[in-house]
């Protein structure tokens, strides 16, 4: 290794004097169909969310609405992680792809584990819980040996780009275990075991592959570099030590580790913003839609840490899931990071498969008044809805009319690019 410097057109994480990558196999899968099949199964598991809400709605039964989050959460943005996650560690590496055997495999056990864990729930058979859960683990399982055979076949060494991956990963499988307990109805005298299943599912298996996936993601997004690399390394510790004390404070009903915790997640997503807002300070071109709104949901999620970390100053543990306290928390940190950060990746990632199927199609140029407008109705859909929880003024059905026109305009934007990227497949299928 004669130098530490990449050249222009080499991948992040290159070195001169290094072999750039291995010969890709060009029988096996492309990177584009991996994408493809998980963000299908991702996009039917958010449809059926979509009903499930649609008919907790109108009946008003609880069970529904945790069926509409287990298919939203688990069913759909786990497998957008998952698919996008060896997407861009593929690309990041220059490697090939898992095989299709190694995706199928994947997708059968993900999506299998989560409707038996929805059946199970509902119908109160717990033998089937317990079996989606072990598929849900098998998943993670080979979602990591992806990974690791990724890394072994690429001759470049991209550590963080794994890392996160591991992290979340790893919080997933402790958090399922802590899911099967709480539907066997478990005693557990001590604290909260819900608390701590939802510290490591959402901050720890979503908030860490989110938080990791920013680190690559933006920066290509925005055609930028990540001003500080650095910082990726103490956000990374941060954010892992952020989710272990949370969930250990939440299970044993201990204040000061769970006010540590969201103190370390607090100031690992600072120093991610810090990284993001440099980034964008040196960018040249205007921002996408995309790029808009993933910004946004980046400033949400210090916002929603900062309410929780007061609330648990003032209230202890229980601060958080006080009273108006979790709705605004659920609006800032589920529809607004989450979401939005699910809804702008989803919008790319759409753009660039329907660019990689169809090569006369460009890349959706950016429109910055239409995207200025989208992203301030996407911003006031969340402010109307977090203050229509806290503030007792009437603005329930102003929020609510916010809030669908974003999901509608968002939504329709995501149908019209699926549409190109079928587009080319149906017409091979027709001329065959």
């Amino acid at each position: 290794m004669s130098s530490g410097a990449t050249a222009p057109g080499d991948p992040p994480g290159a070195r001169r004097g290094q072999c750039r990558r291995r010969a890709i196999d060009p029988t096996g899968a492309r990177p584009s169909e991996l994408l493809t099949a998980f963000f299908a199964s991702a996009l039917i598991m958010l449809a059926a969310s979509g009903i499930a809400a649609t008919a907790y709605e109108i009946t008003g039964d609880e069970r529904l609405h945790w069926l509409a989050l287990h298919l939203a959460l688990l069913g759909g943005v786990s497998q957008l992680v998952i698919g996008a996650g060896q997407f861009f560690v593929c690309a990041f590496l220059a490697t090939a792809p898992p095989s299709r055997k190694m995706v199928t495999i994947q997708l059968a056990v993900w999506n299998t584990g989560t409707v038996l864990v929805a059946i199970g729930v509902l119908t109160v058979v717990h033998p089937l819980v317990d079996a989606g859960a072990i598929l849900v683990v098998a998943g993670l399982i080979a979602f990591g040996l992806s990974m690791r055979g990724m890394q072994s076949r690429s001759l470049q060494r991209a550590r963080w780009a794994v890392r996160w991956y591991q992290g979340s990963a790893g919080c997933l499988g402790v958090g399922v275990l802590m899911g099967v307990l709480l539907v066997r109805g478990v005693a557990w005298p001590h604290g909260s075991l819900l608390g701590a299943h939802l510290a490591l599912n959402l901050a720890g298996w979503l908030g860490t592959a989110i938080v990791g996936t920013m680190h690559t993601f933006f920066p290509s997004l925005t055609a930028t570099r990540l001003c500080f690399p650095r910082l990726q390394g103490p956000t990374l510790i941060l954010w892992l030590l952020g989710v272990l004390t949370l969930a250990l404070g939440m299970a044993f009903g201990t204040d000061p580790l769970a006010i540590l915790g969201w103190l370390a997640l607090t100031v690992a997503a600072s120093l991610l913003l810090v990284n993001l807002g440099a980034s964008l300070r040196t960018r040249t071109i205007a921002l996408s839609l995309p790029a808009r709104l993933i910004t946004l949901a980046q400033v949400l999620l210090p916002a929603g840490l900062v309410l929780a970390l007061i609330a648990t100053l003032v209230d202890g543990t229980a601060g958080p899931s006080g009273p108006g306290v979790r709705s605004v928390l659920a609006v800032l940190l589920l529809a607004g990071w989450i979401g939005l950060t699910v809804a702008g990746a989803l919008l790319h990632l759409l753009a660039v498969l329907a660019r990689v199927r169809h090569l006369t199609l460009a890349m959706p140029a950016p429109r910055p008044v239409r995207d200025r407008a989208v992203t301030a109705l996407a911003a006031l859909a969340i402010a109307s809805w977090a203050l229509a929880n806290v503030s007792g003024l009437p603005l329930d059905q102003p929020a609510l009319v916010l809030r669908t026109a974003t999901t509608l305009v968002i939504a329709a934007r995501a149908v019209t690019l699926a549409a190109q990227v079928a587009r080319p497949r149906a017409a091979r299928r027709h001329a065959g």
